[in-house]
């Protein structure tokens, strides 16, 4: 089952596919006293049935008579709570009269809730319904005088009324669990739930059993973000977090103490929060979270909510709760100031209270009443919250008292203690409820006052309703007050100020309190602050407020110096005793954003407590208090969340939901009237300020301010310059005054606003003059009007206006200084700057427009030469002017810009330029498709440290179609305002920045190294070195909203509105770009004309085409760029094409003559060919005869030289073998023998020595040196055996005797290895093969042994291959020796063989020679035929296209004789046509020809663009793949294949849809990438697209286009590594040419932006009756006729190719004919 009731607010309509599901039944409104009988009977009531109709009745005579309220109910709920209440209370007293009972149960349940008009009328109708029956008086003396005891405690007032409610109150409590207090401020609401729960905590403590201690815990729900006050799941994780409400509910449910609790919800009541309460305030009683948990709600429980109203609660909400009302008009202010009364310190006597006392009973009520009556207070404010203003302003002046209660040897003088407190009084009077007025009020108050206090009755209160005067008779104190003490005679109550420094109290001027002003030397602009009248009185006021930490409100309208002045008087509190937390609130401040910034300035005192450092207190100024937007029902989450603490002392922690308590905590804020985009703050925070009115600054006021600046900067000019400040200040502020009174702010105009901020910068540009530029008053007077013109007719809008504001100049010239505007400047546009010369900075002049284009034109040249992204710009005067304009503001001090203008009127490219030339950096966001708030403030964070930490001149250019959350809009305002971003830095960040910028203070010669003092610094080095330019289009909702949203935007920059390009800039612009094109000089100015004349008309043409149809177009310099370009490329094109074809056919029929002319010449050349092929012929063949037979006998020799030539290379190749046998060989010998002897020449003649020298030598050693000795034949010598038995051979002796020749070692080296002895090699394998005689192993006995061990076998190895090579070596000999003697006769016989090669050659040449003669004739013969042949071909086959192609050829040349005109109109119709209907393109086309015939601009007429520009063949393929075959939708298929840029069709009925599908289908192309902006992989989709040169098609887009695809609709491509890219959000993809790019929506009228159309080629694709006819036709007939339409199919296609191979076929033979050469 589903209960609803959409009707009201909160509630919306289920939806349609859920709806479907269920059966509807409509309930009826029961039969309430039927109910009412029911439930009274089974109560006990025995006369039920009367007693229900009774209360039925009353209900419905309520509903009739009494007024209409949000938080009145008769419905079914409220008869049910008058049941259970008669319930009750016959359970209670059975025996008592049922009429009695039935009647306090309406009047318990309903009186509450009554206004008090109300309440007669409300007992009137229950004395009729029960005639005689009185209601006793119930006993409830044991809870008043709780309550009595309870105000006292709390400082209040026991008043009747008070009372009252407060049982009212306690009545509801017991019958409803759910209770709202409403009421407006000040009807003592919270005091009244206050003082009754201590009332009934008092009970309790005295020991009365039936009550139990109250606690109410309080929280504002709007002052937490709805997911943080249920709970939330996390989006990413999608874990649970609990809410506020839910942990304090729980809470209380869990509680064990049997305590009770009322959980009270002080804040507005609305359908978003307090719907999810319905469960818990019916009879449920139950808390229903998101997450699925239930919590119930305890018999100790009570809900209170404690709103102003029920204007935006549902019925629902209304129903389930008691109400209880209260009006502050039944208090007044009388118990405020009982309660401040009993509240002065004690050394205030009686009598002085006394004195007080009967002051504000004759002043306050009466002044209350003139202030309602006859002034107006842009700020409205309550009575009570002014009179309690005046009691907290004349405290604040009491100080005297407060000193003398501490310090007894400092008394008050009792005797001039009434005249003090009198004066006080009078003063605090006029500063609270005198000064919430505006100008013309003040001047009413003033007289009123005085009237009042010479006891005089003023005319105001002579009236009927008006308050009766109570003057104090003169017994009294106040009655005896002295002429003298009050406010002096010639000047307003407002002019004067108490001084009491004497003991007596005096009235002093206000600019007497103050030291007289002069500028301090060097002193920069926006650091001089010329004291007025106004800045010393509100200096004096917030001084006096804020030291007694009195929350203060300064209101007034924009450019009064609110914001200044605060700041500057918070500036100069006491370092060690307060600290500053600045904030601007704009419209999309969010609670959560403010709760941070202040939560971060704090520190931590103790658990739950937190506050400024020990013995310092907080002031938070808000500034632009009342611009938070208000939610869909009305309320504003940062002021709600402000409120908490004013009414609570704190607020809940978002993270760890406890409440943190903030002490030493103070408030002021600013803002300005409500209207515009500020909004009314809700009178519940209100309540809580001394409001303050700061009027605007008078005329005097004003010039007082800027003569003294002036007159300080024009101290060293000349005589005559010197005497022109006074004027020219006035004349500056009867300039200012008459725009802001002429010039009113419009929807279309919204910018016009303006205040003395503007007034400011018009002397900050004159500030920048200099004696060395300014020669003279004219000189001066010319600077001053362009100052005026920057600052007040820039942002004018159009010609009428900026013609208003010169005739306005020339006026107020002509009044100050009989000059005209004309004789100032010359009579030229006079333009000021500091860049012409590259060596000075100074503020002079410029000279005339062609040296200031050139001078730009180079430092554009400059720019692109070093520029990643060149620009390729025109500069013409309009331009110029304009760089000159945002030069001026980028080099004033915080110069910020707002540069207002369609998309494509040039405004980021001047700016980048101006940027340049001023020698600033730019900085720029670049969007990707993942760019976010976070991404957004990591990029603010690297341009502040550029600005603030690096201290570079930095221009951050931002445009409005990059702006995709307005958070970035509310950043902007904060920098603008503050030159920061609150919370945007880390901890760590700031530290660093904190570092970096030490030295910087030191070298500034700062003094303030706290964190606190460098943060300033960094934020006073943003604001002086970052400029930001906001470039944003006036069309639309958005730019209005912004404005009203972000006052800053307009207060804190200079406004350059771009207009519509003038005529010239046009011409420069067109002449740039066709110097290049080849055309007659006068076809060329014609067709720059014909250019503008195209620009203006589709400017006119689209007023008229939204008049008549309601459908946008806008027309921008990107339009005529595009027209521009489009002829330029088309021109050459077109031209090349039709003469191209023209030649064609011309060369056709050219060779058609040639061929006729051809055929006679041919057939005699043919006969006369005949003869001498056959002469040729015969002596070929005798040729080849001879031939024949000499070739026969060179055989024979060259078989004899073959047979000869194979033995001589056999012979060769057995050489050959033997050779390399033997050098395989040597191969193994020769590296040992080369080692051998390597080693040998290491040795030394001690390494033998060492050897010799040996006595028991190792056996290695001794048989190294026995195979020595063989070798060379040493004999040994016969020693004993070792055994003693007989003799052995010992060779050491010998081999010691042959070491010691010094030639040892040579006769080695030369030994004679090739005739080594047999048996001495013999001898040697023995060792050899002996394992023991191993290098490796004899090495380690000795180093020289080793070199001879090696020797020794190497002439083994080399003897015993040197025995197997011989053999072969004398082989080799032989072999060799054979075969020199075969090549010798081998190469007789080839000598003879080449003589008779030779002779052979020259016969087989002669041979040749003949043979190419005959051949060529035959050659020629056959030539001769098949030309003959082929031109009687020719001319049979293409005789008949003779005429058409004349025919062709005629009609090309008149097209190429039009080409000019019809390429020019074309281009417009490709550039400007796109969005317009069929009639409108018709009737601007029109205007077009008739224009281009005038200026004598050949053109066709008719005009066709398909003729011009199409492509038959083409046009057939669009047709067939769906395209409808009318004229409107071929033109714009045409438009889509010549335009530059994408297009973006408007496509309702989805033609375009559908033909873009099947134009692009797989075969035709690489595949079609179809998406959706919604589709969350779009642009992966577009960068494969893009990749691999695919056609993609963006299907249903809305009015706007993701700023992801700008680089793509821009064809923003460039190279990288060598191919051409595309970068597409985060990635650089490679750019394939063959991507094509298409996009659709099916939006019927949108309304693309200019910042959106200039980007695409905006196509109206809606259906014509031609294509919905075409289409109608073929769905019926494939309905009726399904063969027909499957054959009219066929046909189509078959039809289109033969076309196509007809059309194929006849290029081809123009091809083939006009690129045949000769004959």
């Amino acid at each position: 089952f589903i209960t609803m009731n959409p009707g009201y607010a909160g509630r919306s309509e289920l939806p349609d596919n859920l709806k479907a599901l269920f059966r509807p039944c409509a309930m009826m409104v029961p039969d309430y006293a039927m109910i009412g009988e029911i439930s009274l009977m089974s109560y006990g009531f025995s006369e039920a049935r009367p007693l229900a109709r009774k209360i039925v009745q009353t209900y419905t005579l309520c509903s009739e008579q009494l007024s209409s309220q949000d938080h009145y109910d008769y419905g079914m709920r409220a008869v049910k709570s008058v049941l259970t209440a008669a319930g009750a209370l016959k359970r209670k007293f059975p025996e008592d009269d049922e009429n009695l009972l039935v009647l306090r149960s309406i009047k318990d349940v309903n009186l509450p809730k009554f206004l008090s008009p109300d309440v007669p009328l409300f007992n009137g109708i229950t004395s009729d319904l029960f005639p005689g029956i009185t209601l006793p008086e119930p006993d409830y003396e044991e809870i008043l005088s709780a309550a009595r005891e309870a105000c006292t405690e709390l400082r209040l007032q026991p008043v009747d009324n008070f009372l009252a409610k407060v049982l009212e109150l306690h009545e509801m409590v017991l019958v409803r669990h759910g209770l709202m207090i409403v009421g407006e401020s000040f009807a003592a609401k919270t005091s009244c739930y206050r003082v009754l729960s201590r009332a009934l905590s008092l009970l309790a403590e005295g020991g009365n059993p039936t009550e139990v201690k109250i606690n109410t815990p309080t929280l504002n729900p709007k002052s937490v973000p709805l997911g943080r006050l249920y709970g939330e799941f996390d989006p990413v994780s999608h874990e649970w977090s609990d809410g506020i409400l839910a942990v304090m509910f729980r809470s209380c449910c869990d509680d064990t103490s049997g305590e009770r609790f009322w959980m009270v919800f002080d804040g507005p009541v609305d359908a978003i929060w307090i719907e999810s309460m319905n469960t818990v305030l019916d009879d449920n009683k139950k808390l229903c979270l998101v997450s699925g948990e239930i919590i119930s709600m305890s018999p100790r429980m009570n809900l209170l909510f404690e709103p102003m109203d029920l204007s935006v609660a549902s019925p629902a909400t209304v129903s389930r709760v008691g109400m209880v009302y209260m009006e502050p008009s039944q208090l007044g202010w009388r118990p405020l100031l009982a309660s401040w009364l009993e509240a002065l310190p004690p050394t205030v006597s009686e009598t002085d209270k006394t004195l007080l006392q009967d002051l504000f009973e004759w002043l306050v009520e009466p002044c209350l009443f003139f202030v309602r009556k006859s002034c107006r207070a842009p700020v409205p404010a309550q009575d009570i919250n002014l009179v309690q203003g005046l009691m907290r302003l004349l405290l604040a002046h009491l100080d005297a008292w407060r000193v003398a209660e501490v310090d007894q040897s400092r008394p008050v003088d009792s005797a001039k203690s009434a005249d003090v407190l009198t004066c006080y009084f009078l003063f605090s009077l006029v500063w609270s409820l005198g000064c919430v007025v505006d100008d013309d009020g003040r001047s009413k108050f003033d007289t009123f006052l005085r009237s009042l206090l010479q006891k005089e009755l003023p005319a105001e209160l002579d009236i009927p309703g008006a308050p009766v005067l109570q003057v104090p008779p003169s017994s009294r104190p106040a009655g005896a007050i002295k002429a003298s003490k009050l406010f002096p005679a010639g000047k307003t109550v407002y002019d004067v100020a108490i001084d009491c420094s004497s003991g007596a109290p005096q009235w002093r001027d206000w600019m007497s309190t103050i030291c007289a002003y002069s500028v301090p030397k060097g002193a920069r602009f926006h650091d001089i602050n010329v004291p007025t009248i106004e800045s010393v009185q509100v200096g004096y006021i917030t001084d006096v407020l804020v030291k007694h930490s009195v929350p203060l409100l300064l209101t007034g309208n924009t450019g009064t110096g609110k914001t200044i002045l605060l700041a500057q008087r918070l500036n100069e509190l006491p370092s060690d005793a307060f600290q500053t937390i600045q904030l601007s609130f704009s419209a999309q401040t969010e609670a959560r954003v403010t709760q941070s910034i202040v939560d971060s300035q704090l520190d931590k005192r103790r658990k739950g407590v937190y506050g400024p450092p020990y013995g310092k207190r907080a002031v938070v100024f808000i500034d632009d208090l009342n611009m938070p937007q208000p939610e869909e029902y009305g309320a504003q989450p940062p002021i709600e969340l402000m409120r908490q603490w004013m009414d609570h002392g704190g607020w809940y922690d978002l993270k760890e939901l406890f409440f943190r308590q903030l002490v030493d905590l103070q408030f002021v804020a600013a803002m300005g009237p409500p209207g515009g985009g500020r909004n009314h703050v809700t009178p519940r925070y209100m309540r809580h300020f001394n409001q303050l009115w700061l009027t605007d600054y008078s005329a005097c006021s004003l010039e007082r301010i800027f003569s003294t600046i002036l007159a300080w900067h024009l101290a060293d000019f000349g005589g005559d310059v010197k005497a022109t400040c006074s004027k020219l200040v006035a004349c500056t502020v009867a300039v200012y005054t008459t725009i802001s009174a002429e010039l009113l702010p419009t929807p279309a105009k919204s910018h016009y606003t303006f205040n003395l901020r503007d007034v400011a910068k018009v002397f900050q540009g004159v500030l920048q003059s200099s004696p060395k530029t300014i020669g003279g008053a004219d000189e001066m007077l010319c600077l001053w009007q362009h100052e005026c013109r920057r600052v007040f007719a820039d942002r004018l809008v159009d010609d009428a206006d900026s013609l208003w504001f010169t005739t306005l100049l020339d006026s107020q010239l002509k009044g100050a200084f009989n000059k005209d505007l004309a004789t100032v400047t010359g009579g030229t546009t006079a333009l000021y700057g500091d860049f012409m010369k590259d060596d000075s900075s100074l503020y002079e002049r410029l000279p005339g427009m062609d040296v200031l284009t050139t001078k730009m034109s180079a430092m554009l040249d400059d720019f692109n030469a070093v520029s990643k992204r060149p620009m390729s710009l025109v500069l013409f005067p309009f331009a110029v002017e304009h760089v000159c304009r945002i030069l001026r503001i980028l080099k004033s001090p915080f110069g910020n810009a707002l540069l207002v203008g369609v998309g494509g009127s040039g405004r980021q490219s001047l700016t980048t330029l101006a940027t340049a030339v001023a020698d600033f950096s730019l900085f720029q966001i670049e969007l990707s498709k993942n760019y976010d708030t976070t991404a957004w403030r990591e990029d603010l964070k690297v341009l502040l440290r550029k600005a603030g930490e690096m201290g570079e001149s930095t221009v951050f250019l931002l445009s409005d179609v990059q702006i995709k959350d307005e958070s970035y809009v509310e950043d902007l305002n904060n920098l603008l305002n503050a030159g920061e971003v609150p919370n945007l830095f880390a901890a760590d960040e700031v530290s660093q920045i904190a570092e970096t910028l030490t030295p910087v203070m030191k070298q500034e010669g700062g003094a303030d190294f706290s964190p606190s003092g460098l943060w300033r610094l960094f934020v006073q080095r943003c604001r002086a070195n970052m400029h930001i330019v906001l470039a944003m289009s006036p069309i639309g909702e958005a730019f209005r909203n912004r404005l009203r949203k972000f006052p800053s935007l307009v207060n804190c920059c200079t406004i350059d509105w771009f207009t519509a390009w003038p005529a010239d800039a046009l011409h420069t612009v067109a002449h740039s770009y066709f110097r290049d094109v080849e055309m007659e000089e006068s076809t060329r100015e014609a067709v720059v004309k014909a250019c503008s004349f195209f620009q203006v008309s589709v400017r006119e043409a689209s007023q008229e085409f939204f008049s008549e149809l309601r459908r946008h177009n806008y027309v921008t310099p990107t339009s005529y760029l595009e027209l521009l370009g489009a002829f330029r490329s088309l021109l050459d094109v077109k031209r090349s094409e039709v003469s191209q074809a023209k030649s064609r056919y011309d060369v056709g029929l050219e060779k058609l003559q040639q061929t006729a002319e051809s055929v006679e010449g041919m057939q005699a050349e043919l006969i006369e060919l005949q003869p001498k092929l056959v002469v040729a012929t015969k002596e070929t063949d005798e040729l080849m005869v001879k031939i024949e037979k000499d070739s026969a006998d060179a055989q024979q020799v060259r078989d004899k030289v073959e047979v000869e030539e194979a033995a001589a290379t056999a012979k060769a190749e057995e050489a050959t073998a033997i050779k390399v046998e033997c050098e395989a060989g040597l191969a193994e010998a020769l590296p040992a023998l080369e080692a051998s002897i390597q080693a040998l020449q290491t040795l030394k003649k001690d390494d033998i020595t060492e050897v010799k020298g040996m006595k028991n030598p190792p056996g290695g050693v001794k048989l190294t040196m026995e195979a020595v000795c063989i070798m060379n034949e040493v004999k040994p010598e016969k020693v004993p055996a070792p055994d003693g038995k007989g003799k052995v051979d010992d060779y050491w002796g010998p081999a010691k005797k042959m070491m010691s020749d010094s030639r040892f070692l040579q006769n080695l080296m030369d030994y004679n290895k090739d005739n080594i002895k047999p048996e001495i090699i013999e001898k040697i394998r023995v060792y050899t093969n002996n394992d023991a005689f191993d290098p490796e192993l004899i090495k380690k006995a000795s180093k020289a042994c080793f070199g001879l061990c090696c020797w020794v076998r190497a002439m083994e190895v080399y003897d015993r291959v040197a025995k197997d090579v011989e053999p072969k070596r004398m082989r080799l000999a032989k072999a060799e020796a054979e075969f020199a003697e075969v090549s010798g006769l081998l190469a007789e016989k080839k000598e003879a063989l080449a003589a008779v090669e030779a002779k052979i050659n020259e016969l087989q040449a002669q041979f040749t020679a003949a043979d190419e003669k005959k051949k060529d004739l035959g050659q020629q013969v056959e030539d001769c035929s098949q030309k003959l042949d082929r031109a009687q071909t020719l001319i049979g086959g293409l005789g008949g296209e003779k005429d058409r192609w004349g025919a062709s050829s005629a009609q090309l040349g008149e097209q190429l004789f039009n080409i000019t005109g019809d390429v020019l109109i074309a281009s417009g119709v490709v550039s400007y046509m796109g969005p317009f209907t069929a009639v409108f393109r018709e009737r601007v086309t029109t205007r077009w020809i008739e224009y281009c015939r005038s200026e004598q601009i050949p053109c066709s007429s008719p005009f066709s663009l398909g003729a011009t520009l199409g492509n038959p063949v083409k046009v057939r393929e669009w047709n067939i793949d769906g395209l409808p075959n009318d004229s409107f939708s071929i033109d714009n298929g045409i438009v889509i294949s010549y335009a530059r840029r994408w297009p973006l069709m408007i496509d309702p009925q989805m033609q375009a849809n559908k033909w873009i599908k099947t134009m692009c289908a797989a075969p035709k192309t690489a595949g079609l990438v179809t998406f959706k902006p919604s589709d969350g992989d779009f642009v992966r989709s577009l960068e494969n697209a893009v990749q691999f040169g695919k056609p993609a098609l963006l299907e249903n887009v809305g009015e706007d286009i993701d700023p992801v695809l700008e680089p793509v609709l821009l064809k923003q491509i460039f190279k990288s590594g060598g191919v051409d890219s595309l970068r597409i959000g985060d990635s650089t993809v490679e750019y394939n040419p063959d991507f094509r790019f298409y996009i659709t929506s099916k939006l019927t009228n949108p309304h693309y932006l200019p910042e959106v159309s200039v980007k695409v080629t905006l196509l109206n694709f809606m259906i014509t009756p031609e294509g919905l006819q075409d289409q109608l036709l073929g769905i019926v007939v494939a309905k009726e006729k399904p063969e027909l339409e499957t054959e009219k199919s066929a046909l189509i296609l078959e039809a289109a190719g033969n076309k196509k191979q007809l059309k194929e076929i006849e290029d081809k033979i123009l091809q083939v004919l006009s690129e045949s050469e000769g004959n």
